[in-house]
């Protein structure tokens, strides 16, 4: 049981890592077309 709570911690710790590098992603590639939209005007 603890090995399998174990492993599920781990998955999970793995997924938070996962949705950390999307959201760095997203809010990058966001600030970027902000930036670029703004020096076309």
């Amino acid at each position: 049981m603890i090995e399998l709570w174990n492993s599920w911690c781990e998955s999970l710790a793995s997924v938070e890592a996962l949705a950390a590098v999307v959201v760095v992603a997203v809010v990058s590639s966001g600030v970027i077309t902000l930036i670029e939209s703004r020096r076309h005007r």
